[in-house]
Formats: structure tokens, sequence, C-alpha cells
């Protein structure tokens, strides 16, 4: 998805030459982005609670992104991008509540999960001052060194999520099961000889 909106992006900005559609071509990425991070933490929630918060929190962003998309026409504003970051720093932290109230029977560094959850926290918290910083600063020194720190933070992000899939998960089975060792030693259902 990302290399087709990278593409679409390099067209309509070099090729068209059309600025107007590259920040719509932005604005339908950053929807398409949150509603699918959105999705994915709402199946790794076990609270129903949550899950509905994560759900409808699509509709405001929606919102968020078309208003700002008026309000700011000529130029891409970063407004949304914060909010979206803002919100995942959150839900992110609470899934990582979440799991340390979970029981399981296996390390928790064995799940698929958790480390792409890992991965999306330190992209969410490392590049959300990037996108604050990135509009109230003209200093091309800092403008230079915010886009190494993006680069690093991106980059290490990458890797995590492709290490991610070595993690060997455990399927968790709902049911609990009730194993009696064999090696008990139960009285015999005999009610005659119990009367004593």
């Amino acid at each position: 998805m990302l290399s087709l909106f990278v593409i679409l992006g390099i067209v309509f900005l070099y090729v068209v030459k059309s600025k107007v559609s590259y920040f719509y071509v932005l604005r339908i990425y950053a929807i398409l982005e949150y509603s699918l991070f959105a999705i994915f933490l709402y199946n790794c929630y076990k609270s129903h609670i949550a899950k509905k918060i994560i759900v409808y929190s699509i509709i405001p962003f929606f919102l968020i992104s078309i208003i700002d998309y008026f309000v700011s026409k000529s130029s891409y504003s970063n407004y949304p991008s914060l909010f979206e970051f803002l919100l995942f720093i959150v839900f992110l932290i609470f899934f990582f509540y979440e799991k340390m109230n979970t029981i399981v029977s296996y390390p928790i560094y064995q799940s698929i999960t958790f480390w792409i959850c890992v991965g999306l926290f330190l992209y969410f918290s490392g590049n959300f001052f990037f996108f604050l910083f990135n509009t109230s600063s003209n200093d091309k020194n800092f403008t230079h060194q915010m886009r190494i720190v993006y680069s690093i933070v991106t980059i290490s992000k990458n890797i995590l999520l492709s290490l991610a899939f070595l993690a060997h998960e455990q399927i968790e089975s709902n049911e609990e099961s009730f194993n009696i060792p064999n090696e008990l030693n139960l009285d015999s259902f005999n009610p005659k000889n119990n009367l004593n």
C-alpha cells in the first residue's frame, strides 16, 4: 500500500505538477494508515471497551483530516499526523498495560504482536516530536538533524517489525485443561468399604 501511495505522490508532484493532488494523496494515505493500525490494535486488544474506543476513533480522525484538508488546502498540515501519533501512543501504552495484566503461559517477548507494537510505539513516540517541531522551525541545521532522527527511528521501527516475525508464538487455547497426574493415589470408589 505504501509503495502505491509513494508512486502516486511522485506522479502528482513531478509529472502532473499538482501540489493540491499530491496533498490529497497524502491525506488519503494518512486516513488509510490510521484505519489499518486501528484495526490491527483492535485485534490485539482483549478489552471490549478498548476495542470499541479504537474503532470509533476512526471517525473523528477522518473528520479532523477532512476539516484540516479544507482549512489548509494549499499546504500540508501536520495536525492530523500529530493527532494520529498521540492517539496511537496512548493506545499502545494501554496495549502494554493490558499485556502486563494478562496471565500467559509463555514469555511476552515470544509474541509477534508484542514486537510489532514495540516497533510501532518506537515509531510513533520517536517521530511525534519530529512532526511537532518540523513546522515550528525554519533553521536548516535543525531541520537536517530532525530528518536524521526521523530516519533512525524509522529504520529502527522497520528492523523491529522485520524481527517480529522471528518470534515463536504459541497459540493460546481458551479451554482450561484439567490434568490429573498418573501417579496420584486416589481411593477407589466403593461405598460399602467406606462405611466406617
